[in-house]
């Protein structure tokens, strides 16, 4: 009558409660193996409320030197991912799994059909950077250039060469020391002979080519 009024009176009874003291009495060489024991979680760790309460723990703090030499000793000989050896089957399943995600306009490295990781695009874009830089007024787009390169039909107007027997560069028809811009419209595509004999001219070599006409 008393436990249906009062409900539980002895609370230590219970399996949950009987358990925990267990563990809390037990010995720190002991006590993993017996939450093992009672709980059946062999990895704890693994938890994900574990997990983030290591994760925040761990935020901002530093390891001294002597922590780092410790993990570095006992990382010593381990296979980690990074540099991870994978086996046939595994790269023929990740190949799989990959193919078609990344496709043209879906690949992260993939802007306006021009691949990011092409030779090509990161030249142009370090030139176009170091003009910046220099303080040259005015930009254009590889796709502006390879429009150029097409509408002088990949021809070098002062050499008549055209590619792939020599390779077209970009010169300013009015220099950048003597107030040019980097605009295309002051852009002409040089072989790399012309480009250095023209130095800091100003000349117009599609102009010429019409008044030789």
């Amino acid at each position: 009558m008393s436990s249906k009024l009062f409900g539980d009176l002895n609370p230590s009874r219970r399996p949950e409660v009987r358990a925990k003291l267990r563990i809390a009495a037990a010995k720190p060489e002991n006590k993993t193996k017996l939450i093992e024991n009672i709980t059946g979680d062999k990895n704890p760790a693994k938890r994900p409320e574990v997990r983030e309460k290591i994760s925040l723990k761990a935020k901002g703090r530093k390891l001294s030197p002597e922590a780092k030499i410790k993990i570095g000793e006992s990382n010593k000989g381990r296979q980690t991912r990074l540099g991870a050896i994978l086996s046939t089957e595994t790269k023929a399943r990740i190949s799989n799994s990959l193919k078609g995600k990344y496709l043209k306009d879906k690949s992260f490295n993939w802007k306006g059909g021009i691949s990011l990781n092409s030779r090509e695009y990161s030249n142009f874009q370090k030139r176009q950077r170091r003009l910046r830089l220099t303080g040259a007024s005015g930009s254009h787009t590889l796709g502006e250039w390879e429009t150029l390169k097409v509408q002088y039909g990949f021809t070098c107007p002062c050499c008549g060469k055209s590619e792939p027997e020599i390779k077209l560069t970009e010169d300013h028809i009015i220099p950048l020391s003597k107030g040019g811009s980097n605009f295309i419209e002051n852009i002409q595509p040089l072989c790399k002979s012309c480009n250095s004999k023209k130095y800091t001219k100003i000349i117009n070599y599609k102009e010429e080519m019409i008044t030789i006409v």
